[in-house]
């Protein structure tokens, strides 16, 4: 162990432009998760020089690459892209261009194999981004590889762990610890599997700076955490939360070693917390056992949950789901496409395609807490009414509803449930004023090979004729028309409504339907189409 340590520091005292000895070996693992068009890692990272044994473990049922690309900001996009200009050649190649921008890549894995790419990191400190460059794939299927020196972890790291139920910290220096240790390996972090929930830590220790300079850190938790360098509260993200965005300390610090505490406390529901820093001459360095991406779904982890499987019958799913009101209703549809109908706003709210949903964190945890779709190719519609009666077609659409009373609606609507048919899809039912509504999805024929659709039709009846009744499809700062009839949502991603009608209203532009009534009826259809 003596002698790798020599050895590093060796090559670190090396002048520039000599032979550099490389770092130990490190093994890293990839793996695709099935029907989702994802890698389970969207970041790792390593030192430069190191010689890296990166595995592609392909769970899914169609093949995949792995391709490491220089740094160039687009997420390797534009190789990826030069890829697919291959054409014919394509399959042959493996999907991998000629292009000095490769840094190592795999060939395509078949479904349910493996396969080993054995390289040197670059020297170069920067984001390496990964793709798979099978056509189409690398707008949802990448990630990056974080080169990047280390900084110093914790020293004389120890913990103190105290019990109670709290909705704020407690002051630790008046309570007596329950247990209290040494960290294991130097990381902030527990292992107390008898203490799920109402427990507290205060974690202390010394952290050595080398350079003098201003130094960040970045906390995230759930629940309540304080952190205090040399006595001084630095960042504050007290009370319970989920663990959000990184909270962001500043502080100039002179070389030396410097007290550090944090405390943090768990109520109920999830227990996270993500920690670190970073100086003058070392990149953001993690101090907590746990090195996650903060405010976005957690993909690093292969879904170990209860993902929900959609095979010949449609799938429901009510919960608390991300993007909806508290009576979410998620439908997968045979056919691979997914959508979510808020039933507090009576208005449709997701689009997405591939994987369901997954429903550890209600069935089985117990989670507090709102559920992403498990899929890709996510569509979040306007959450709002979908029917207003216009005074004119520049009228301004109703404002969002605000604190409905439990089980209400907004003013003029009421929801109706739905009803399923011999394949378990539900049609949803709602009224408006004195329209009654009906909407149902499914999935259509695909366009083109990789190509998803999913079809929505809408119909409405009415005693007496409404005028100046308009639905709201979609609205957006960037939404405009295609070819006739067809509105891009997003990359790759298009609404097709024939009858539909672009206008700008303050900020925004919006996606209306007039409803025009025959005998005291009316019928939408509009599709939403996935190209990959």
């Amino acid at each position: 162990m003596q002698r790798n340590i020599f050895l590093f520091l060796v090559a670190l005292a090396l002048p520039l432009g000599a032979a550099e000895a490389p770092l130990a070996v490190r093994e890293v693992t990839i793996r695709t998760l099935a029907a989702q068009m994802k890698y389970d890692r969207v970041e790792f990272r390593v030192q430069p020089g190191t010689q890296l044994r990166l595995k592609l473990v392909n769970d899914d049922d169609m093949p995949h690459n792995l391709v490491v690309a220089r740094p160039s900001g687009d997420k390797g996009l534009a190789l990826a892209q030069k890829a697919w200009a291959l054409g014919e050649q394509g399959m042959a190649k493996q999907w991998i261009p000629e292009d000095p921008r490769v840094v190592a890549a795999t060939g395509m894995v078949a479904p349910h194999a493996e396969e080993v790419l054995a390289f040197e990191v670059p020297r170069e400190v920067g984001d390496y981004p990964f793709v798979c460059t099978f056509p189409g794939h690398a707008m949802v299927m990448n990630g990056v590889m974080r080169v990047m020196t280390e900084g110093p972890k914790l020293s004389e790291g120890k913990f103190a762990l105290y019990l109670g139920k709290w909705g704020q910290l407690p002051d630790f220096a008046q309570l007596t610890p329950l247990r209290q240790g040494a960290l294991e390996d130097g990381l902030i972090g527990w292992k107390f599997d008898d203490y799920r929930n109402d427990f507290g830590i205060r974690f202390t220790g010394k952290l050595e700076v080398k350079k003098e300079g201003v130094h960040q850190f970045f906390l995230a938790s759930d629940d309540g955490t304080r952190l205090s360098i040399d006595g001084k509260v630095l960042v504050q993200n007290d009370g319970v939360h989920p663990p959000g965005e990184y909270k962001v300390g500043k502080v100039g610090l002179k070389p030396g070693w410097h007290d550090f505490q944090l405390d943090y406390f768990q109520g109920t529901g999830g227990a996270e917390l993500f920690l670190a820093w970073e100086g003058p001459n070392f990149s953001k360095t993690w101090l907590t056992r746990t090195e996650r991406k903060i405010g976005e779904v957690a993909r690093q982890e292969k879904a170990k949950g209860l993902p929900l499987v959609v095979k010949d019958e449609a799938v429901i799913y009510r919960n608390f789901i991300e993007g909806m009101g508290a009576r979410g209703i998620a439908v997968g549809y045979p056919g691979g496409v997914n959508a979510g109908f808020d039933a507090d706003l009576c208005s449709l709210s997701l689009v997405w395609r591939g994987a369901f949903m997954d429903a550890q964190r209600h069935w089985t945890d117990r989670g507090s807490g709102y559920q992403p779709p498990l899929g890709y190719g996510v569509i979040a519609l306007p959450r709002n009414v979908p029917l207003a009666v216009l005074a004119n077609a520049q009228a301004a659409w109703p404002a969002m509803p605000k604190d409905l009373p439990n089980g209400d609606w907004p003013e003029g609507y009421r929801f109706g449930g739905y009803a399923l048919d011999k394949q378990g899809i539900p049609t949803f039912r709602y009224s408006f004023r004195d329209v009654a509504v009906e909407e149902r999805l499914e999935a259509a024929a695909p366009t083109a090979p990789g190509s998803a659709a999913l079809q929505r039709v809408i119909s409405l009846k009415c005693a007496h004729p409404v005028e100046g009744l308009f639905l709201r499809l979609a609205a957006g700062a960037g939404l405009a028309a295609g070819r006739e009839g067809v509105y891009p949502l997003e990359e790759g991603i298009a609404l097709h409504a024939a009858t539909a009608t672009l206008r700008q209203s303050a900020d925004q532009v919006e996606l209306l339907v007039p409803i025009v009534f025959q005998d005291g009826a009316a019928r939408i259809a509009v599709s939403y189409h996935w190209n990959h």
